[in-house]
């Protein structure tokens, strides 16, 4: 039996909705488990305060200032950018693993839809490294491989589901800003403006390239398996 064009539509269209539900499902299943932890739950932001904060590492630390805005409390999920682009496919059970391979421009695009915006490599810095000029979000400690969310270390090789790594928050309560992928910030490279900057870290490298100041650069059209991202707001 041959169905019409129509019928398929609908097919198509049930499929969609039904994986789309799947996605959600899973996604406020954990969010409750994520809540009972006593942890922000995905898609929370958290807030940093207006002020004055050390920036850049220490052979060239300066004080700058910066009013208050809040920042996403996880790298965004797969689960969260499925919903933005329901064409997006990621392995089975990671709706909670942080996205991969976006560009800047898709990254940039997910925020804007949301009424956020990519964070400054100003404001990624202060929300992962608070005012007192630690080396890492967790403080001045040696890389930890109990803090840092890098799992290279434990030979996963490849990011896990954000928050696992409670210990490593930084000062204002935002997850997983020392490694698991670099993120995407709203910065160039002032001396080559192809590149932006990306800040953090991943699980590609070892934990010494997490700290609040390690940076890399890369052109905002690339797709990498260890780059992700995370939206900031301004505070109203």
């Amino acid at each position: 039996m041959t169905l019409s064009f129509k019928a398929l539509s609908v097919a198509a269209g049930l499929a969609v909705a039904v994986m789309l539900g799947s996605i959600a499902d899973h996604a406020d299943a954990s969010d409750k488990a994520t809540k009972k932890k006593g942890k922000p739950a995905i898609g929370d932001m958290v807030t940093v305060p207006a002020g004055k904060f050390i920036f850049g590492p220490t052979e060239s630390q300066k004080t700058m200032e910066l009013p208050a805005f809040s920042v996403d409390a996880y790298e965004v999920t797969n689960g969260q950018y499925a919903k933005f682009k329901p064409e997006f496919k990621f392995p089975a059970g990671q709706e909670n693993h942080p996205v991969v391979e976006v560009s800047w421009f898709e990254a940039d695009a997910f925020c804007k839809s949301l009424g956020k915006r990519l964070p400054t490599e100003e404001e990624w810095e202060k929300a992962a490294r608070g005012t007192d000029g630690r080396i890492y979000p967790w403080g001045n400690d040696a890389d930890d491989p109990d803090k840092c969310a890098n799992v290279s270390e434990v030979g996963v090789g490849e990011p896990l589901p954000v928050g696992e790594f409670e210990k490593g928050k930084s000062p204002y309560g935002a997850m997983d800003m020392g490694g698991n992928v670099w993120e995407w910030t709203a910065s160039y490279f002032k001396d080559d403006q192809r590149y932006a900057i990306l800040r953090g870290g991943s699980y590609f490298e070892d934990c010494s390239f997490s700290k609040t100041f390690s940076t890399i650069r890369s052109i905002p059209d690339d797709r990498k398996g260890y780059v992700g991202f995370r939206c900031v707001k301004d505070a109203k």
